[in-house]
């Protein structure tokens, strides 16, 4: 009797056990957390996507660019020598009036050398004189008197005007014209050797102090007029239609407070091959703004009605797009209605279907997906 009562209560257990295991099982199966929706199925290629949901899309053209003067001018020197000290030092930040000396170069040699060529241009006058007076009488006194008039050192009196051709001829063969505008050339020559401020402004950049001895061709420095400044910035060309001279833009820096107006003053003729974009510039006033300081801004061109804007870089070349239906990629044909730098605004797009941005390499239709979003 105890052996078939022990028997019955391992049966009643064995089977408590079973029916417990089974409701474990089951609970277990039932909280078990879904997958997400963003995991990678077995075997497809992953891909970032957007979800299309048309309304107006705003046409804003981020541009970025580097201020300069408008009025500006670069020094050269077009003689040699040493420079010389002056009334106020050449250096970045001195500012100067129109007309004030920036820089003077020695220029003993060659004042030396125009002392000699004018001392030789009055011997040939002397020894011109007594022939003159026998064969051109009717002009002699008129060349005699410049002759007193011509000074060893000094500015060289022009020359009178000559009466005749017979004159000229006589005057041409005996060197006179020769050595006249040859000390002529001489004094344009001296002009080059002091360096005037061609306008009121103030020194950007200076390369050389006094005592540097300087050639012909040797950059000096650079020399900016203080007010306006224009900045120089380029924009993708499928954006040029949209932007016109004397279009206005709020511009700001990135390494400071402050903002500015600007006005777009003219756009480039040319189409850069490498980089498909055109230079655009813009007109700047207003206070702490300096030459070659970066400012960055945004161009507002509107707005496109019943559109989706899509990175630049997913379309096709037939100017299609790949969207996602049931894990596999399929063409979606739409109507490019504007193409920027970065993004492009289409057209044609259902809302809710899933448009895949990257751009993809060896893809085709068909192929196994699993689209990510960013």
């Amino acid at each position: 009797m105890n052996d078939l009562l022990k028997r019955r209560l391992t049966v009643i257990l064995g089977l408590l056990f079973i029916v417990g295991g089974i409701g474990t099982c089951k609970k277990l199966a039932g909280s078990k957390t879904p997958p997400p929706l963003n995991e990678t199925v077995a075997g497809a290629r992953a891909v970032r996507t957007l979800t299309a949901q048309n309304g107006p899309v705003r046409l804003s053209i981020p541009i970025t660019g580097r201020l300069r003067a408008t009025d500006r001018m670069l020094i050269n020197a077009e003689v040699g020598g040493t420079l010389q000290r002056t009334d106020k030092t050449f250096r970045e930040g001195f500012a100067f009036r129109k007309g004030e000396v920036l820089l003077r170069i020695d220029d003993g040699e060659v004042r030396a050398q125009l002392t000699a060529q004018q001392s030789a241009f009055l011997r040939t006058l002397v020894q011109l004189m007594p022939d003159l007076r026998l064969d051109l009488p009717e002009a002699a006194p008129k060349w005699d008197a410049y002759l007193k008039s011509v000074p060893v050192e000094g500015q060289l009196p022009t020359l009178p005007a000559i009466g005749s051709e017979q004159e000229r001829n006589y005057l041409a063969g005996r060197s006179v014209l020769d050595q006249y505008y040859g000390i002529r050339a001489v004094y344009e020559r001296i002009g080059k050797y002091v360096i005037t401020a061609p306008f009121d402004g103030v020194v950007a950049s200076a390369s050389v102090e006094p005592g540097t001895i300087v050639t012909p061709g040797t950059r000096l420095g650079e020399f900016i007029a203080p007010g306006p400044l224009e900045l120089e910035t380029a924009i993708g060309a499928g954006e040029l239609s949209l932007v016109h001279v004397g279009d206005t833009l709020r511009l700001s820096s990135m390494e400071g407070p402050g903002s500015w107006v600007g006005r777009i003053i003219r756009t480039g003729e040319s189409i850069d091959a490498s980089t498909q974009t055109v230079k655009l510039f813009v007109l700047v006033n207003g206070k702490d703004l300096r030459d070659g300081q970066y400012l960055s801004g945004t161009i507002e061109a509107g707005s496109l009605s019943d559109a989706v804007s899509v990175p630049r870089s997913a379309l096709l070349e037939d100017g299609s797009l790949y969207t996602v239906q049931d894990s596999v990629l399929k063409k979606a044909k739409v109507d490019v209605l504007h193409q920027g730098v970065e993004q492009a605004v289409v057209r044609g797009l259902v809302n809710g279907q899933v448009v895949v941005t990257d751009r993809l390499s060896g893809a085709f239709e068909g192929l196994r997906v699993a689209p990510v979003k960013p």
